[in-house]
């Protein structure tokens, strides 16, 4: 597999646990959110995505510990890691 493919794949997984994220927060469940967006920043990082990673982290910041309320800007910061996916490129081998 080239890069290429190897770097669409990837944004394809960080998509996936993105929408997840937001699925799971607005049925309520704070910690499968917390859950989702520490993948998005792990794969974001892994993928060499940083600006996608750290708009990750602002969620993971905003969602907080497990068991707790999330704190005004989460949903901002949601749209901050999908304009970030969006956002990325890719270049031909």
């Amino acid at each position: 597999m080239n890069p290429v493919e190897e770097s669409v794949l990837a944004v394809a997984e960080i998509a996936r646990d993105s929408a997840a994220m937001n699925e799971a927060f607005l049925a309520g469940d704070y910690d499968e959110a917390r859950f989702r967006a520490q993948l998005v920043v792990a794969k974001a990082d892994a993928a060499g995505h940083r600006d996608v990673m750290l708009a990750g982290a602002f969620v993971v910041d905003r969602l907080g510990p497990v068991g707790s309320v999330p704190r005004s800007g989460f949903a901002a910061g949601m749209l901050r890691v999908a304009e970030a996916l969006d956002a990325v490129t890719y270049e031909s081998p």
